[in-house]
């Protein structure tokens, strides 16, 4: 029975000791919590949801990689277009207006409303234009529009020969 007594660790701890460990336990708790609530506080701000946070999860997810892409694809087409005018003009300027049988490629068209015949081209899809009027878009300068005879194009002539021919 003597050695019951000297296991027993309650036996060992008095009430002075036990309130001391309560005491440092207590303290070392608020601490924490203290230390904690410094910490939960930043992290509450920061999820908060404020107008300008909810305005920003709203937004719609953008692939920063289909954006370039997107980017990319946008600068070639240009290219390709500027490339395609370019050979446009090249072909229009070089055409002779006439197929490889020479038969004069123009179809004449007459249903304009000045009753001038105009011409176009089956090949380079050229149009050859009379001398003639146009009015350009409006400006601070001219607000009706800039009014000035447009010099004929410098094929309109086979126009005139496909009239002759044909009747």
């Amino acid at each position: 029975m003597g050695t019951e007594h000297e296991n027993n660790r309650s036996s060992a701890m008095t009430p002075e000791l036990l309130a001391a460990v309560n005491a440092a336990t207590t303290a070392a708790v608020k601490e924490a919590i203290a230390g904690m609530s410094v910490i939960m506080a930043d992290t509450i701000k920061a999820l908060a949801m404020t107008p300008e946070k909810m305005r920003e999860a709203n937004k719609p997810y953008v692939d920063p990689a289909k954006e370039r892409r997107e980017i990319r694809e946008k600068m070639k087409f240009r290219e390709d277009e500027a490339q395609n005018e370019i050979e446009k003009r090249r072909q229009r300027e070089n055409c002779r207006h006439f197929y490889p049988n020479n038969l004069c490629a123009v179809s004449v068209i007459r249903n304009f409303f000045d009753r001038n015949p105009r011409g176009v081209c089956m090949l380079c899809q050229d149009w050859l234009n009379p001398r003639e009027w146009v009015i350009d878009a409006p400006t601070d300068e001219f607000p009706r529009g800039y009014a000035h005879i447009v010099a004929e194009h410098k094929d309109y002539k086979l126009v005139i020969q496909a009239i002759q021919k044909n009747g």
